[in-house]
């Protein structure tokens, strides 16, 4: 059988042409990605959401734990806040565990953990005692005779923000963003001259 003579005409490969893309193709690749944006987006606010409202109830237990220990022990207890680190810990003056006999030092609590914010929260405003404070690094202590001072928090976040108010009487925060709640600032009736008048 004899063999076919080889064309002379170069072979032209269908493969190795690009294809672009349909306008009908690009249309419908863009409606997918937004239903699915339009999914995944709320969830990821959401998120969000809980993580802060995480946060504040646990600095609300911190502020909770900070006044249980002033009032149930005989150290000095401290609430230390640093803003490069996200973090807000509860410190108390105890013996030093290398010196047992030897001065009283400040270290973190083992009862409790620190604080750690998400990354779009931080302290907005910190005052004690009404003294403003620089919300990036502060740190309120107990007094040595055991009483300790009022604290004023104002937290922000991306998505959540509040205001949580510990008074000097009181071993609970008390929450600013609680429409049932209305934080008042403290009144001194001696100085305004109504100490003796009836409630």
């Amino acid at each position: 059988m004899p063999r076919p003579a080889a064309s002379a005409e170069p072979r032209v490969h269908r493969a190795s042409r690009g294809r672009g893309f349909t306008l009908f193709e690009v249309i419908l690749v863009c409606a997918m990605l937004t239903i699915l944006a339009a999914a995944v987006v709320p969830r990821l606010v959401v998120i969000e959401r809980q993580r802060e409202e995480k946060t504040i109830l646990e600095v609300e237990d911190l502020l909770r734990m900070f006044a249980f220990r002033n009032s149930a022990g005989l150290q000095q207890v401290g609430l230390t806040y640093d803003g490069a680190a996200g973090t807000l810990a509860l410190w108390i003056m105890d013996l030093d565990p290398r010196n047992p006999d030897g001065a009283r030092i400040w270290q973190q609590d083992r009862l409790s953990s620190p604080v750690e914010f998400p990354e779009e929260m931080g302290v907005e405003s910190v005052s004690s005692d009404e003294s403003s404070l620089a919300p990036e690094a502060w740190t309120i202590t107990s007094h040595p005779d055991g009483s300790r001072p009022r604290i004023d928090l104002s937290l922000r976040g991306k998505e959540k923000s509040a205001r949580l108010v510990l008074e000097t009487y009181s071993n609970a925060p008390r929450r600013g963003d609680d429409p049932r709640v209305e934080i008042r600032d403290a009144i001194d009736l001696d100085a305004e001259g109504s100490g003796y008048d009836p409630w």
